[in-house]
């Protein structure tokens, strides 16, 4: 195998390795964009229950797309998971600094993997040039041959 083959190969091997790579992190975007809009929408039911002054009436999802109503009649507290499957009990205020502040922390992961993402593509597109380069000079080495 001639030096241009065995690079070629290398290329080839890098790209391919980099379409995992790009796949993987474009799925990490998706879900990490999924988990920030639930964080949105936390804050928003929050920033209503702050502002409300009586027994509020909602729809609770039951699971499978299904709902009950309810009325929630202690607006005072909120109960706000910390991870690990640990919640705590805290008043609206304090549960939506926390909310806040995963919601910000997801955000922050969310642009790293956009950056990480956008240099995989970057370097994608060079290994695609290379490839191109590099089979144009073994097929003009074989016709000279």
């Amino acid at each position: 195998m001639s030096s241009l083959e065995e690079q070629l190969n290398r290329a080839i091997g890098e790209l391919q390795l980099l379409d995992q790579l790009i796949n993987d992190v474009r799925a990490r975007i998706t879900t990490l964009q999924a988990i920030a809009a639930e964080h949105e929408g936390a804050l928003n039911f929050v920033e209503e229950l702050i502002k409300t002054e009586s027994g509020m009436k909602v729809l609770l999802p039951i699971g499978g797309g299904n709902y009950v109503h309810a009325e929630i009649v202690d607006k005072d507290k909120i109960e706000v998971s910390v991870g690990a499957g640990i919640v705590i009990t805290k008043t609206p205020a304090e549960g939506r600094e926390i909310i806040e502040k995963r919601r910000e922390n997801l955000l922050q992961a969310i642009q790293n993997f956009e950056q990480r993402l956008q240099q995989y593509l970057n370097r994608a597109e060079e290994l695609k040039s290379i490839i191109e380069v590099l089979s144009e000079k073994i097929r003009e080495a074989g016709v000279r041959k």
